[in-house]
């Protein structure tokens, strides 16, 4: 009997869902705010706008190191049920962010026009120099909520709150869309009064975020005690990819910028990549939804060593992000002009044209970009650095800015829009050598792209794993459960007893935790190993943890509940952990 993978399934779903519905409530406000720039500000605005965005790269490459970094720890530290050390990691983050958010915003305020200026506000476009300063200096105060919020949003999701991030991000994008509008025709606040409004809209989301630390029943609560440079050293490392693609894709833009500049209609072909940039951000925000769920989910299956759960994430993962990249290509393709000319002022019809032939050539792209930004990711989850660091680089500049420096003699800013087709290919096609150099042969099948660092988890002569989803098979299961325990060598107490405890403990969270009329499931792992005998649930009901069930349900017969009561009893270590809303429980015999 297997694992069916449908919690695994199921927590995917659920949980790409609302982080991409934060994806996307922040990124219409980050749209708002260059469709009022470019039609209420004017073409150089938005150019000014364009070229700042590397800066905005460059606050969002810190908080990745730190927030994927610390949600794979964290992830990992959880799946294996070590909740302090989890905690540990956690609080060490928040250290961090605080040091880098303080040095940022001190770097950005006294040298914002030497910057502006390395972007590319000079020569030919140095009269973009002051828009994007006044920006930058907006910006400011967002730099701090930027980084926290990224790293609320995976943490608070292994915390079970989910649904908190989504009023935060509901919110900030109400206030910034208010607060653009507002400055465009009310206050006329330039290009500072833009940076503003959205550095309050941060304030204002990051302030819903952390009243979730005054609840009581978390996991996530910062302390000074404890904590280690080690955990720190951990964070960065994981993070690691996450700080090479938001540097590569600075560098990018940073080129992609100049390469616009030296072309035939520079600002306006600048202000035509800030379009396609913007909704690059935004379709980019949707995909990492998807393959940001894939690490977090990784970084527990990393944890409990499961080998069964890793292929359910990676066929859920693909299909789901087939299915997303399709929809946006399908939507950017056909709207191009309409979406184009949401960004454009009654000056910039040249731009808009621009802008929208950019736009169909990345609209190919994305569902290659979908595909391998979830590889990226679930490496990362899954600890392979190297591999994640390498291809993330490769697909971030490399596979785009080469071919765009090759082409642009003779295509002009054609060669930036087939730059970014190029570059997704190439990278799917260097993941399916890799896959097949680890092989040594055609990878065809979905447990040869695991990539996973060996040895994992157990032989599969020492493992017996299988689902429940309705009553009728729990005795199979617990049948099977005694068998492959007899199997191995375990004594008639010893087999008879997990059994039992399978039977019992499958029929307390069928009659409790399925009531609701939901779909349900309980993924059973038995595992032999040297020291003993492991014996996992883990299921997707409402929360229930069966060693405080006993104390609250001590009854004076004797044979209730025996099987619960005798393997608890001799176990060496019983472990219960609630995390993204599943309970785990692990039980060492």
């Amino acid at each position: 009997m297997e694992s069916k993978g449908q919690i695994i399934n199921k927590l995917f779903r659920n949980s790409v869902i609302t982080i991409i519905a934060a994806a996307v409530a922040t990124m219409i406000g980050v749209i708002v705010d260059g469709v009022v720039i470019g039609r209420f500000l004017g073409t150089d605005s938005m150019a000014a706008y364009g070229l700042v965005a590397p800066v905005i790269n460059l606050a969002t490459a810190f908080s990745g190191i730190l927030a994927t970094g610390a949600q794979v720890v964290c992830a990992q530290r959880l799946g294996s049920g070590n909740a302090e050390k989890a905690r540990r990691a956690f609080s060490m983050c928040m250290v961090v962010t605080v040091i880098v958010a303080v040095v940022m915003m001190a770097v950005f305020f006294f040298f914002r026009g030497d910057i502006c200026v390395l972007l590319g506000a000079r020569d030919k476009s140095a009269h973009l120099l002051p828009l994007a300063a006044d920006y930058i200096l907006g910006m400011l105060l967002s730099f701090p909520c930027v980084l926290l919020l990224l790293e609320f949003n995976s943490l608070m999701r292994l915390d079970g709150d989910p649904n908190r991030v989504i009023v935060a991000v509901v919110v900030m994008t109400v206030l910034d869309i208010a607060g653009d509008l507002i400055n465009a025709f009310v206050i006329h606040g330039g290009m500072l009064g833009m940076g503003l409004t959205t550095s309050i809209s941060y304030i204002v989301a990051l302030v819903i975020m952390l009243l979730h630390f005054t609840k009581k029943d978390i996991i996530f609560k910062f302390s000074f005690k404890g904590i280690r440079l080690k955990d720190l050293g951990e964070i960065l490392i994981t993070g690691s990819s996450s700080a090479v693609g938001s540097a590569s894709s600075m560098l990018r833009n940073t080129v992609l910028n100049l390469i616009m500049v030296a072309s035939v209609l520079s600002s306006t072909a600048v202000a035509a990549l800030s379009v396609v940039n913007t909704v690059f951000n935004f379709t980019s925000s949707v995909m990492l939804g998807v393959s940001m769920t894939t690490a977090m989910i990784a970084g527990l299956i990393l944890g409990e060593q499961d080998r069964s759960a890793a292929k359910a994430l990676i066929k859920v993962s693909v299909r789901v992000s087939l299915i997303v990249g399709a929809v946006l290509s399908v939507l950017l393709f056909v709207a191009a002009d309409l979406i184009a000319g949401i960004f454009g002022s009654s000056d910039g019809a040249e731009m808009v044209t621009l802008a929208s032939r950019g736009l169909r050539f990345y609209a190919l792209s994305v569902i290659l970009y979908g595909i391998d930004v979830v590889f990226i990711n679930y490496t990362q989850g899954m600890r392979r650095m190297t591999l994640s660091n390498i291809v993330c680089f490769l697909a971030n500049f490399v596979y785009i800015v080469a071919p765009a420096l090759l082409m642009f003699g003779w295509l002009d800013t054609d060669a930036v829009w087939i730059a970014f087709i190029i570059g997704e290919f190439t990278t799917l096609v260097t993941i399916i050598i890799m896959a097949a150099v680890k092989k040594r042969g055609m990878p065809y099948k979905v447990g040869d792209y695991l990539f996973l660092k060996e040895p994992f988890g157990v032989s599969d002569e020492n493992l017996f794993e299988t689902s429940i989803s309705e009553k009728g098979e729990i005795i199979p299961a617990s049948e099977a459960v005694n068998a492959f325990c007899t199997e191995r060598g375990a004594s008639t107490k010893i087999s008879t007893l997990m059994s039992l405890f399978v039977e019992e403990l499958s029929n307390n969270i069928v009659e409790f935790g399925f009531a609701d009329g939901k779909k349900h499931s309980i993924d059973i792992r038995v595992i032999k190993d040297k020291d003993g005998w492991i014996l996992r649930f883990r299921d997707n009901c409402k929360l229930f943890d069966p060693t405080e069930w006993i104390k609250l349900h001590n009854s004076d017969d004797p044979t209730a509940n025996i099987g619960i009561r005798m393997v608890c009893g001799m176990a060496k270590e019983t472990n219960y952990l609630s995390t993204m809303e599943l309970n785990n429980l692990t039980i060492k015999l």
